[in-house]
């Protein structure tokens, strides 16, 4: 480890340099996860910075899910995981928000998850039809509270991802889902018949698709269940602004 982390810098924006040094380390599986960074005190007189540019490194890295700080017990190299290289397209995608933000997530939405489905109908496994179920079955149960529908309707969309067996739709999906959740909700509160109708009967059409290996049927009930939820937020957002 002593050896891994040793590397010049400049002495202009210390942390961004340190920072991308052990971007490079992770990457080329220099640095793996499960391993632990040496101390702050430690690493600091290594690079010959102060502890505060650790600091920053350490907050960067752990923004950006590369490392997880247990206190009391060190900083690790964190697993890959979806959720972490989602966190900060997330992030972005919160902070630039515009009055055409709905409409731009929408049609990003539209592009992924008809090709999503279109994918999920070739490679799903047993298993990931089985999750899809699942999330609708839990959809069933919890029709009566808006927050667990809502977030086992969001379970039916990630498992369906994942059906294509390619983390990038993970990445890239996640984090527009999660920025359309209180849409959901304002949708689900001005119609929660016409909320819970639609969403479990169009996710158990794309799941027949998906079952059958219908490709362009899956596409199309895809296109079908956005155009319709779709319709829905922008009725709930025009009584809400309408008030």
């Amino acid at each position: 480890m002593a050896a891994t982390l040793d590397f010049s810098l400049r002495r202009d924006r210390l942390y961004e340099q340190v920072v991308a040094q052990i971007e490079q380390l992770i990457f080329k599986e220099a640095l793996r996860p499960g391993d632990k960074l040496p101390s702050e005190r430690i690493l600091a007189k290594r690079l010959g910075v102060s502890r505060a540019v650790i600091r920053e490194t350490t907050r960067v890295l752990s923004a950006r899910g590369l490392v997880e700080v247990n206190p009391g017990s060190g900083t690790y190299i964190r697993e890959p995981s979806v959720n972490n290289a989602a966190a900060p397209i997330g992030l972005y995608l919160k902070l630039r928000q515009a009055a055409n933000t709905f409409q731009n997530l929408c049609e990003i939405r539209l592009t992924l998850e008809v090709d999503i489905a279109g994918l999920a109908a070739e490679r799903a496994s047993d298993e990931d039809m089985a999750a899809m179920q699942a999330a609708i079955g839990a959809s069933t149960v919890h029709v009566q509270d808006a927050e667990e529908f809502v977030q086992h309707d969001l379970a039916f969309h990630s498992a369906l991802a994942r059906a294509t067996h390619n983390d990038l739709y993970g990445v890239l999906l996640t984090p527009i889902t999660d920025l359309l959740l209180d849409f959901r909700l304002t949708a689900y509160h001005y119609d929660p018949q016409g909320a819970i109708e639609g969403s479990l009967t169009h996710h158990r059409h794309i799941l027949e698709q998906v079952q059958e290996r219908h490709v362009e049927g899956a596409r199309q009930a895809m296109r079908e269940h956005l155009a319709q939820a779709q319709s829905l937020f922008e009725a709930a957002i025009r009584q809400t602004e309408g008030k």
